[in-house]
């Protein structure tokens, strides 16, 4: 898998990257509460995206995940591997990928390392 030939880690979350991101106007922005969830992807010591999750107030060790990268580390499978980080970072077992139903791209890389698609409410 091409993802295994990346080194991925999480750094800081930096508000200045996240916010030239194409994309994050889709992402609920962290506040100073929610800060300390998100993170800077960080891929061979290069910024390349923002990970993050508002835990759940009803379920333990659930998040409510979301994620933009940069153009260039978009369709390499790194979702999984920057997902994987952050459920040993912040102990996670359960995530739900919140994602715009108009990103089908999105959806489908979340399908493929096993998200499921909820049906909506009405």
């Amino acid at each position: 898998m091409l993802s295994d030939y990346y080194h991925i880690s999480l750094g800081d979350f930096n508000q200045e990257f996240f916010e030239s991101l194409d994309g994050a106007r889709h992402i609920v922005a962290p506040t100073f509460t929610s800060e300390k969830y998100y993170h800077t992807v960080l891929v061979e010591g290069e910024n390349a995206g923002v990970v993050g999750f508002v835990p759940s107030r009803t379920l333990p060790d659930t998040g409510f995940v979301q994620i933009v990268l940069v153009p260039a580390y978009r369709g390499k499978g790194l979702i999984g591997k920057i997902y994987d980080r952050m459920i040993e970072l912040h102990s996670l077992k359960t995530l739900y990928a919140t994602i715009d139903k108009s990103n089908t791209t999105s959806i489908k890389a979340h399908e493929k390392i096993g998200f499921k698609l909820l049906p909506e409410e009405e």
